[in-house]
């Protein structure tokens, strides 16, 4: 990621076969942490994540989790696929409690704050309403946020507490967090989105970008060697220096381990109902993805004519 689009790192050789032009083009890293490639990969997946939706309204909601359960995610990343199962557990005991329907969910794990510390919490699409056993389409189009709340509370855990080491330590965290927590845990709810293409790239840009953005380091000093960078927070701009090695430290401990799915299916989205849904729900059709575009071909910057690749030279 540090040489993306070094010379040295490697390069592509474009000649012009019709003036006899030379071009190199340096290798990208294609790191999807990568602050110039990793927007790429954001867009790629929202475009995927589009064509999957199902033509009815959404719901866009966040849930998060209290700052006592960060460190023990941080010492078990096991434990974070149990944040987007409790969700999805949330999410189909309220539409079953109104409708006794079925709905579809898609989580996404953002595992940190703007502030690149460890703060992992859930975007979710959830379609207003499910699918009835009869396969009839039920539109559910209001939850009691005071409930949701605390059934989010509840189901994450319960859960944790199954998995978690049985230890007095764990057993009084899962207690105080109940208690200490009457009204549930916290769930941004946001409005309801009817445009696939337009909410798949707002999630994508904050769930798939890179942790940072260069437009938000503004400063390394190699004399202290420090970097600084800003993030905002509630409308307010906040500026952090901090030592060079500590910031690659906070990036690297935000890459996903690997085999670590960061975005699951739930419910009608769920792969083992996919294929059934097709067959016989044409309301819920899903919308077509566009084809995909031709990669544009290198141009020769004299005459105009596209470029024939010669040769490949890589770093050893």
């Amino acid at each position: 990621m540090l040489r993306c689009r070094d010379l040295e790192y490697g390069f592509l050789t474009y000649k012009c076969p019709q003036c006899g032009k030379v071009k190199t083009v340096p290798l990208a890293c294609k790191s999807r942490i990568c602050t110039s490639c990793g927007k790429k990969h954001a867009d790629e997946w929202a475009d995927k994540l589009a064509s999957t939706l199902y033509s009815v309204p959404h719901r866009h909601m966040v849930f998060t989790i209290p700052e006592q359960l960060r460190q023990v995610l941080q010492d078990n990343h096991k434990l974070l696929k149990v944040l987007m199962d409790a969700v999805s557990r949330t999410m189909k005991r309220m539409i079953k409690a109104r409708r006794k329907a079925v709905p579809g969910i898609i989580c996404v794990l953002h595992p940190y704050g703007k502030d690149l510390t460890l703060n992992p919490h859930v975007h979710v699409l959830a379609t207003e309403g499910g699918l009835t056993k009869q396969g009839e389409w039920t539109p559910v189009t209001f939850l009691e946020y005071r409930k949701l709340r605390r059934t989010w509370q509840y189901q994450l855990l319960t859960t944790l507490k199954k998995e978690m080491s049985k230890t007095k330590e764990n057993s009084r965290l899962i207690d105080s967090l109940f208690k200490n927590h009457p009204e549930g845990f916290y769930i941004y709810a946001k409005q309801r989105v009817t445009n696939p293409k337009k909410t798949a790239r707002y999630i994508g840009r904050y769930v798939r970008h890179p942790a940072i953005a260069e437009s938000r380091i503004t400063e390394f000093n190699p004399e202290t060697n420090t970097v600084t960078f800003w993030y905002q927070r509630n409308g307010a701009k906040h500026t952090v220096t901090m030592p060079a090695l500590e910031f690659i430290d906070r990036l690297v401990k935000l890459i996903p381990d690997k085999n670590m799915k960061l975005i699951r299916y739930y419910g009608l989205y769920s792969r083992r109902t996919m294929g059934k849904l097709q067959k016989i729900l044409t309301p819920l059709s899903r919308q077509k993805p566009k084809n995909k575009p031709r990669k544009e071909p290198i141009k020769c910057p004299e005459c105009g004519t596209p470029m024939e690749l010669i040769g490949v030279t890589r770093s050893s």
